[in-house]
């Protein structure tokens, strides 16, 4: 396992880190002054103080304090986790639907967050880059699907920047949300803010969120908010590359 390690600089970072990190489906280990609130089969609140976070790569979370090995909190695999940043605050909220039950992080500080990949789950994840995976739906918009036409790449917006922007056969607007790991609910959110952007100046705009997987909420999340997905194989079109990138000698390459 290759394990990497930040220090974050501000709470933005560390969530953007996170975020990452828990699309990947990798082992976090975060260090930070917060306090854990967890509402289900009953009710607590901890105070605030130095915590040890460990969020394993099935979603279930521990929360430990400087003392004693049981720990203070926890929550077995959680159907979805979300970080967010809330009145200065990162706010981090496991959910487990069966039992309903909630487990929410306020972290006031994050001294340094951990990662890393086990292989046997990570194996398939270094095929391509995202970027990879979006100069390829470049040369071949039919990849998605037929009549696709790419106009722009990166194409800024108020939230940020699009992946791809472009406009199917019937002219309508297609905006991309390209990920190159399993997809959750924050790709889902990510993607939404987009299209939003273009229908608040009255666009009727299709989102699409193109990715190798997803996760049951993500899903769930793209069928409420009328977003569509693409699931690519990467390993496949990992390989199509490689093959087109091979020269072919032929005679003429031995001729002067």
């Amino acid at each position: 396992m290759e394990v990497y390690t930040i220090v974050p600089s501000s709470l933005a970072e560390a969530r953007d880190f996170l975020v990452r990190e828990l699309e990947r489906r990798s082992w976090i280990v975060f260090f930070a002054l917060c306090r854990a609130l967890y509402e289900g089969r009953g009710a607590s609140e901890s105070t605030v103080g130095d915590r040890v976070v460990i969020i394993k790569p099935d979603g279930s979370l521990i929360i430990h304090s400087p003392k004693g090995f049981k720990p203070l909190n926890w929550q077995p695999e959680t159907s979805s986790i979300a970080v967010s940043l809330e009145g200065g605050l990162l706010v981090l909220r496991a959910l487990r639907r069966s039992p309903r039950e909630i487990l929410v992080l306020e972290c006031s500080s994050v001294y340094s967050i951990s990662c890393g990949v086990s292989p046997e789950e990570g194996q398939f994840w270094m095929y391509m880059s995202e970027h990879e995976i979006r100069d390829a739906i470049v040369s071949n918009p039919s990849m998605i699907e037929d009549g696709l036409t790419i106009i722009e790449v990166e194409r800024p917006v108020e939230p940020g920047f699009i992946d791809l922007y472009g406009r199917d056969s019937k002219g309508n607007i297609v905006v991309m949300e390209i990920k190159r790991v399993k997809a959750g609910e924050e790709a889902v959110r990510q993607l939404l803010t987009y299209v939003n952007a273009f229908k608040v100046r009255g666009v009727v705009v299709r989102g699409i969120l193109v990715a190798p997987a997803l996760t049951e909420s993500a899903l769930k999340l793209l069928m409420v908010s009328g977003l569509e997905y693409k699931i690519i194989d990467l390993k496949k079109l990992y390989q199509q590359l490689q093959a087109k990138r091979v020269k072919r000698t032929t005679l003429k390459d031995y001729i002067l």
